[in-house]
């Protein structure tokens, strides 16, 4: 039925099997007891009250489960959307509160807008516009970031800025401010939430080190001592409806949607990939699209802000076995039943230990282990990273994304536009033929070259395709007879590339070489036939190189036999040779 396409989370959840509801229903109350602290945390890191938090927290896992294709990712609010939200809707709020708080819900209603298009077109493919470096450099960015936003709450000292290095500077300058009694809480309860991240890696450490902070706080009266409590949190459960809308602020807010599409799209798909590999099903990268979409859709009319997933909420359900999104709205419920019972004991919890959840999120997402590889499969790509990461701890998130998204289309334009060549030659002990450079005791026929170009024929590389043989065929002037293209790396042709090819055939003829191309497929060789080359003559096509080499051999006349070929021994002694055309080195024996 089509609706199982649309909904594949309903779809699953309609075929639920018994035996899977005691995993779910403890996974799904162990994912609720962690968003109770991070939803807070998560809020005021994008600069809104704690309660917003629950408003982004309630609604978007249920509407995920009904559309999503990952039985396990952990939808709600996260670290690096929020702060990327905070971004964008902090210059276009001009320090009004009211308005900053009404333009969040705006901003998540147009993540969900653009990411219904973008389901709608298809356009899953965007999850590979941020390659593996960008990646890497991007959330070690997010994470470092996140530590400099959390210095104040973790320390009690004042700190100005709103990146980086100024936060870190005038942290620097303001050592003398620290508060020992916040940073001695601060660090126990990092330690402890460490520790059991480490140890006890299903329980819901940020919860359990919540409460025990609060308590702390509660029986040593230590709000009196400096420690900043939360405050007031509003209990009413959030009301529903659709944020106001105006034109110049959707305008406005378009780049910051745009960024956090990119990012909490890629993150999802990513995320859910690799829990799904592990649990044997596969991701629907557009269904994905849908799924972001709805989340923010229903973030957005319960007054919440732009979502997407958390890695530690989809890694702890699936570590406890789960099966089903029912996981996303058994947290959901709990989460509920917290905001309606017991949300005046939320004013109690300590603003350190909200920033400890943030700082241990952020210790989480430091990818030292990917800078460690990416020095030693590529340094140009580890330098490629070390720059998104600085990137955006320089500039703020949204233009790191946008900085990140276009090193990474420099790079990949660099490859295509300078890429790798080869002057092919047969091996001795190997089939076909391969890079010269690479086998040094190649053979090649005298007065063929074969000539292989690894990337799409275009506009940015076509004339170094010429330029390159051009070289190549210098190095041995007049000799040779054939050129062979090896069109296997090419795949594509553009008009440019044509317009080259056309001249430097012409130019080739002119000085009696025959051009070739073999194992060209359909995308490359239609263009070359459409534009004459291949129906005048001017280029032989051949399937194989090797077919191509037979008609070379065949095409060059035989030589006549050396006078003495055959003749053997005359007396005993070796025969005279006489004078002929043949090149026969000293001491040659003819038989």
């Amino acid at each position: 039925m089509k609706w199982r396409s649309i909904l594949p989370g309903l779809a699953l959840l309609a075929r639920y099997e018994r035996p899977w509801l005691r995993a779910d229903l403890l996974a799904g109350l162990t994912v609720g007891a962690m968003l109770v602290p991070q939803s807070m945390a998560y809020a005021e890191l994008a600069g809104l009250p704690p309660h917003v938090g629950f408003s982004a927290a309630l609604l978007p896992p249920v509407a995920y489960a009904l559309v999503g294709s990952s039985r396990h990712l952990g939808v709600g609010p996260e670290p690096g959307t929020a702060v990327l939200a905070a971004t964008g809707v902090a210059a276009l709020s001009a320090g009004d509160p009211a308005r900053y708080l009404a333009l969040m819900p705006t901003l998540a209603l147009l993540v969900g807008a653009l990411a219904v298009i973008g389901a709608a077109l298809r356009l899953g493919f965007l999850a590979q516009l941020l390659s593996k470096p960008v990646l890497v450099g991007y959330i070690t960015g997010v994470g470092m970031t996140l530590l400099s936003s959390q210095l104040a709450k973790f320390t009690g000292a004042p700190v100005a800025g709103d990146q980086f290095f100024p936060r870190v500077w005038s942290f620097a300058r303001s050592l003398d401010g620290v508060q020992p009694v916040t940073l001695a809480l601060s660090s126990v309860c990092l330690a402890l939430l460490l520790a059991l991240r480490r140890w006890a890696p299903k329980l819901p450490g940020a919860l359990v080190v919540v409460s025990l902070a609060t308590l702390v706080v509660w029986l040593g009266h230590l709000d009196a001592r400096g420690v900043r409590l939360v405050g007031t949190i509003r209990g009413a459960v959030p009301g529903l409806s659709l944020p106001p809308l105006r034109l110049a602020d959707l305008a406005a807010l378009l780049p910051t949607a745009l960024g956090i599409v990119l990012v909490g799209y890629t993150d999802n798909v990513l995320t859910a990939r690799s829990i799904a590999a592990k649990r044997g099903y596969a991701i629907d990268a557009n269904q994905e699209l849908a799924g972001l979409a709805v989340a923010n859709v229903a973030s957005a009319i319960a007054g919440g802000f732009p979502v997407s997933s958390s890695a530690s909420r989809t890694a702890v359900p699936a570590s406890l076995g789960s099966h089903t999104q029912l996981v996303g709205l058994v947290a959901s419920g709990f989460l509920l039943a917290t905001l309606l019972l017991i949300a005046p004991a939320l004013s109690m919890i300590p603003q350190p230990a909200l920033a400890v959840v943030i700082v241990a999120a952020a210790l989480a997402i430091i990818d030292g282990p990917g800078y460690r590889w990416l020095w030693g499969v590529s340094r140009v790509e580890f330098a490629v990273a070390v720059a998104t990461a600085l990137s955006v701890m320089v500039f703020d998130l949204l233009t790191g994304v946008l900085l990140a998204v276009g090193l990474s289309g420099l790079v990949a334009f660099a490859r295509v536009a300078l890429p790798h060549d080869a002057v092919l030659t047969r091996a001795e002990g190997l089939d076909g033929w391969v890079d010269s450079d690479r086998y040094a005791r190649g053979t090649s026929l005298p007065g063929l070259l074969v000539f292989r170009f690894d990337a799409p024929l275009f506009f940015a590389n076509s004339a170094r395709f010429r330029d390159r043989l051009e070289v190549i065929l210098a190095r041995n002037p007049g000799d040779e007879e054939w050129v062979v293209l090896d069109f296997e790396g090419v795949g594509a042709v553009d008009a440019t590339a044509i317009e080259m090819l056309t001249e430097l055939v012409k130019a080739l003829q002119e000085r009696g070489i025959v051009v070739a191309v073999a194992r060209a497929n359909d995308r490359a060789l239609t263009p070359l036939q459409r534009a004459g080359l291949v129906s005048d003559g001017a280029l032989r096509v051949f399937e194989t190189i090797n077919r191509a080499v037979r008609e070379f051999e065949a095409s060059r006349p035989a030589k006549a036999p050396h006078p003495l070929k055959g003749r053997g021994f005359a007396g005993g002694q070796v025969a005279t040779c006489p004078p002929c055309s043949s090149s026969c080195a000293p001491g040659t024996v003819l038989l």
